[in-house]
């Protein structure tokens, strides 16, 4: 922060921002790739069979299945050309459950082209009695996508113009500033701005995770159901989408009610006051808040810090900016009475101090929805009272009471020094040393702990992982994977409704020839299939192996010079970490990357990952920081960070590992190791097809077998370690290993769960 009150803000600003920003590039760029005219064509089936397919003819083979009725599971494959224009598409469908006679099911299937001569046909059938079928399109959809990406970039544009930048954030930023005039208050200030910094990166994460649930949600259900509601006037699973969408705003609000507790706790639970106070005067003057309301609560914590830190003007002055008095809410105004109470006691102001507390006693009277707050407050303040007037046995009862009803260390810090005086009053030191000793482990940012100082030194230790943000990063791994698991399950779908429909043509067929071509496609792809990939019996069990006491050999790389003096190497089991010295002393981070030799497959769910050799069953795995680690306050510090982040290339050059049988082409393999590690389920889980057909045949390919498939042959023509010797009807399964047939099973079953 600079004279002017400036802040470097956590980039997830900018992310939450340019998210909007992103989604709406996206859209327009689907208009423009994508076709403007939307060809329809909507079935209805009457089934004789629980299995069925039909053959139809279009103008191309990009056509999809939008959706299905109930019950039915239908999809769509191109199976061959028909004429040049025309292409034939085979849809099959299963109906679970009975048949009816009398009631028909229903597919909508559409296509995006850019002319005006597109032609459905119907071909042939299997399964099915009859089959009416309407055909429409839409001439320009792209004026849809406009529109929501307008929508989207108006939200935002709202957002920002309501944002209030005007007197009270200057009001917030002004009191920031004398904190930064008082050297005694410097490390006050720079653990507020660290704390504040924390949960404003934290808050944006959240609303960025609840911006992508709330779009992809509208897509999927816009994609899902927006069809059997409209068209077929069905109420399916309409109470399902209710209940996401209050799920997903009651997600987002129990988010924001968490962390807004959270932020509480360098005042509740760390009992840091002046920490507390520039933290909630930097929610003031940079929080995300656009109501009047929130603006003042961050400046009443703020005065309440304050005040507990022995600073009763600067706290006064602070709570009655923008005062309304009697036109606040009840609650605020008994708060601000209580606030007004404790700096008037402590200025000695004894009269002003009375008059707040009949002030309370009348709001709790009035008003019973005050009772638990104020009984509270009522109850300190008769105390203080009785205390003052030298009651101490009165003191001592009160005390009791209070404690009892309100144990945590906030509530009952105000009050440690009048127990002390009353057991020195009692001549009970024992436990008056017993209580001031508990004083003197809270941080002295208390007024009470500063005066308890005069008789013993203050054992105030912070609690570990206080300004570390392990809370908030474990949230946002959790989150990322959460939404990684939803984008996948969900995508990103559209659909635009019809805007006209044709003349609704009803035809019946006889069965035909369909079901015969259906028989040949899928005998010609699993004849195809067994080609490129031999079949292994699933009756093998998983093999036992005796456990290996090898380590895995150790590995050396030449680092830049200039790293001598600016990186920092941290040994863990199996590996090192590099981290960029100057932050790493400033904030105990700065990670530039990891190294580690894995023993297993599990690094290929880690985010960002390279691998730069390997040996038998070890990998040699490289992986970078997924979240910025570096010390965002100095730019010289982040020039650096970045100029040693680029050159970390030039490190996996000199990487060597202590083995004459190391091998550094693991980059043009999904599992180097796969021979010699067994895999696991969750190892697969984050694979695509693709991924787990290439796994699969990677193996068979370290053997020296060729594929009849071309796409697979192309593949591994290009691997540096290939040679396809052995014709695939030659192949032995003798070849593998125990290990090798036990992963190409369970690649097997995954293979399975994804069709």
């Amino acid at each position: 922060m600079n004279r002017k009150g400036g802040v470097k803000l956590s980039r997830m600003r900018l992310l939450y921002y340019g998210l909007g920003i992103l989604i709406s590039c996206f859209l327009l760029w689907i208009s423009f790739s994508e076709g403007k005219r939307l060809h329809f064509l909507e079935i209805e089936i009457m089934p004789a069979k629980q299995n069925f397919a039909v053959n139809i003819g279009a103008n191309s083979k990009d056509v999809d299945i939008f959706a299905a009725e109930k019950g039915v599971h239908a999809a769509i494959y191109y199976t061959g050309k028909l004429d040049e224009q025309q292409m034939r598409l085979t849809i099959g469908g299963n109906i679970k459950g009975k048949i009816s006679d009398s009631t028909p099911i229903h597919l909508l299937l559409f296509g995006l082209d850019n002319t005006d001569n597109w032609q459905w046909e119907m071909l042939s059938s299997v399964g099915v009695t009859s089959i009416h079928f309407s055909q429409g399109e839409m001439t320009n959809i792209r004026i849809y996508l406009y529109l929501y990406v307008v929508a989207i970039f108006g939200i935002l544009s709202v957002f920002l113009l309501f944002r209030n930048n005007g007197e009270n954030r200057s009001y917030a930023k002004e009191s920031l500033l004398e904190f930064m005039d008082d050297p005694e208050d410097q490390a006050a200030f720079e653990a507020g701005k660290r704390w504040f910094l924390i949960h404003d990166r934290r808050r944006y994460w959240n609303r960025c995770l609840i911006l992508f649930f709330a779009c992809g949600s509208g897509f999927y259900m816009f994609q899902e159901y927006l069809y059997k509601w409209v068209i077929l006037k069905s109420l399916d699973y309409i109470g399902i989408v209710f209940i996401l969408t209050l799920v997903i705003l009651g997600l987002g609000g129990t988010l924001k009610i968490y962390w807004a507790k959270m932020y509480m706790e360098v005042l509740t639970k760390e009992n840091r006051p002046l920490t507390a106070a520039v933290a909630f005067l930097m929610e003031a003057a940079y929080g995300p808040y656009r109501h009047q309301s929130n603006f003042k609560k961050q400046v009443h914590n703020a005065a309440v810090g304050l005040s507990r830190a022995g600073r009763y003007v600067q706290a006064l002055k602070l709570a009655d900016y923008g005062w309304k008095g009697v036109q606040e809410k009840k609650l605020m105004q008994l708060a601000h009475s209580n606030l007004c109470y404790v700096c008037f006691m402590g200025l000695g102001r004894l009269e002003d101090a009375e008059a707040e507390y009949s002030y309370q006693k009348q709001l709790v009277k009035k008003y019973p929805g005050l009772k638990r707050m104020g009984e509270a407050i009522l109850l300190l303040s008769e105390i203080r009272k009785a205390y003052i007037e030298q009651k101490f046995g009165q003191v001592e009862a009160y005390v009791n009471v209070y404690c009892d009803r309100y144990p945590d260390s906030y509530r009952r810090l105000p009050l440690m020094p009048i127990q002390m005086k009353v057991y020195e009053q009692a001549g009970e030191m024992e436990k008056a040393k017993y209580i001031r000793g508990n004083l003197l482990s809270y941080s002295p940012e208390n007024i009470t702990v500063r005066q308890a100082m005069e008789h013993g030194p203050c054992t105030y230790v912070e609690s570990p992982g206080f300004l570390k943000d392990k809370t908030g990063l474990v949230c946002r791994i959790v989150l990322t994977g959460v939404l990684g698991i939803y984008m996948v399950l969900f995508g990103i779908l559209m659909l635009m409704e019809p805007h006209h429909w044709e003349t609704s043509k009803t035809i019946t067929y006889e069965e035909t020839k369909a079901e015969e071509h259906i028989q040949q496609t899928t005998a010609a792809e699993k004849a195809e299939d067994e080609q490129m990939e031999t079949e292994i019996s699933e009756t093998e069990g998983e093999p036992t192996f005796q456990a290996s006491n090898t380590q895995a050999p150790g590995f050396e790389m030449d680092l830049p010079k200039e790293w001598n003096s600016l990186a920092v190497r941290n040994e863990f089991k199996g590996g090192c970490s590099y981290h960029q010295k100057r932050s790493y002393d400033l904030i105990g981070d700065g990670v530039l990357f990891y190294i580690q030799a894995y023993s297993d497959c599990s690094y290929v769910n880690l985010p960002d990952y390279h691998i730069w050799g390997y040996d038998g069953p070890y990998v040699y795995v490289m992986s970078e920081p997924t979240d910025v680690t570096f010390y965002t306050e100095d730019n010289a510090i982040m020039e650096e960070y970045n100029k040693m982040h680029n050159e970390i290339s030039q490190i996996q050059d000199t990487f060597r590992i202590q083995s004459d049988t190391a091998k550094y082409d693991g980059s043009e393999f999904v599992f180097p190791n796969s021979s010699d590690s067994l895999l696991q389920e969750p190892d697969l889980w984050n694979l695509s097809a693709s991924q787990l057909r290439i796994a699969k045949n990677e193996i068979y390919a370290r053997h020296g077998r060729r594929f009849a498939d071309e796409e697979l042959q192309r593949y591994f023509n290009q691997c540096s370690w290939y040679e396809g010797m052995i014709d695939p009807r030659e192949f032995e399964e003798n070849l593998l290993n125990e290990t090798e047939r036990f992963n190409i099973r369970l690649i097997d079953a995954q293979q399975k769960k994804m069709e």
